[in-house]
């Protein structure tokens, strides 16, 4: 399990970023009256509210940095020093 945990909270964290972005499956597949931050702001810049979609924008950014930080600090243990 120590072996396997890295690539799978990886491959955790890229699915999550993925759902989080992902706006064409969101809207095809969201129940009706149902919004999340995506189409919120898909909504409010296609009006031109692009000062009403910053605070979704803002949020979803907040979700949404600390799994991209923790995917580019990753490192490959098994590599080590050269020196």
């Amino acid at each position: 399990m120590p072996i396997v945990r890295p690539g799978i909270l990886a491959g955790a964290a890229l699915v999550f970023l993925s759902a989080m972005k992902e706006l064409p499956a969101t809207l095809l597949l969201r129940p009706i009256g149902f919004d999340t931050l995506a189409t919120d702001i898909w909504r409010l810049t296609s009006v031109g509210a692009y000062s009403r979609a910053a605070i979704p924008a803002l949020i979803l950014i907040a979700i949404s940095a600390p799994f991209v930080y923790l995917l580019s600090t990753r490192r490959d243990p098994a590599a080590g020093d050269p020196g």
